[in-house]
This record gives structure tokens, C-alpha cells and sequence, in this order.
């Protein structure tokens, strides 16, 4: 995604939408909106969203981690499969990659039972983390 088809570089704003586009009509992320939980992914003026529905779970099993330009929310279900008597306790992951570096930027997180929302502004720097808390 690196050049219009007249060969001049896209803007953030170009890669973005090209990219949602993509995302969303990959069958593999409609597989893994039904298998794990969905996403969708918004865009304002100002920010980046990303809002993900996590049924029945707290905060405290839920960890958004930032690499560079990859977006990771993973939700520990380790206590509900203890419950259930699952086999499998592995924690419950989906990696968004967005196509342009967004480690540097000021992201905010919020969990409102079911919904959380990953806020990632466009204009403003923040702190370099990996781990992102989640308000």
C-alpha cells in the first residue's frame, strides 16, 4: 500500500481506507468475528476506533498490547474454562495491523461491559508502550 495506481504516495487517510476495506472482506476476519468475537473499526477526524465485543467478561481478563503497527486485544477465559472444564485455557487473541506505524501515538482504552473501545488519536504523540491500560 505504499503508491496510488499514478504512482504518488498515499496519505494515512488513503492507506486507512484501503486497508478497511481489505479487513473487512478477508473471509478470515468474518471467521474470527463468529469464532472468538467481533471488531469493527471506525475512523473521526481526530481518531481511530476500534470496538470489540467481549461478552461476559471483566476487565481484568482483558489486555490490549501495541507492537509497532499491529493492535492486540487478548482476553484470558482461564477462569471460565476452569468452570467449564475445558481443555483448552490458552487466552483468546486478535492482532489488527494497521498499515502504518501507530506505536507513538496517544491511545486510550475503555471497557464498558461488553463493549471495548481502543481510541487511537491521530494528532496527538503519547508514551511508547506495549501494554495499553485499559480505563
Amino acid at each position: 500500500m505504499q503508491d496510488n495506481q499514478d504512482g504518488s504516495q498515499m496519505t494515512e487517510v488513503e492507506k486507512f481506507d484501503e486497508w478497511v476495506k481489505s479487513f473487512f472482506l478477508d473471509p478470515e476476519t468474518c471467521a474470527l468475528d463468529h469464532q472468538l468475537f467481533s471488531i469493527e473499526i471506525y475512523e473521526s477526524d481526530d481518531e481511530y476506533m476500534v470496538e470489540a465485543v467481549l461478552e461476559n467478561h471483566d476487565v481484568k481478563d482483558i489486555k490490549v498490547c501495541l507492537c509497532d503497527n499491529e493492535l492486540s486485544i487478548i482476553v484470558d477465559d482461564t477462569g471460565k474454562h476452569v468452570l467449564e472444564k475445558k481443555e483448552d485455557t490458552r487466552p483468546t487473541q486478535r492482532k489488527i495491523p494497521f498499515p502504518f506505524s501507530i506505536c507513538s501515538r496517544r491511545i486510550i482504552a475503555e471497557f464498558s461491559n461488553p463493549i471495548l473501545v481502543i481510541r487511537i488519536h491521530k494528532f496527538s504523540p503519547g508514551k511508547t508502550a506495549e501494554d495499553i491500560n485499559i480505563e
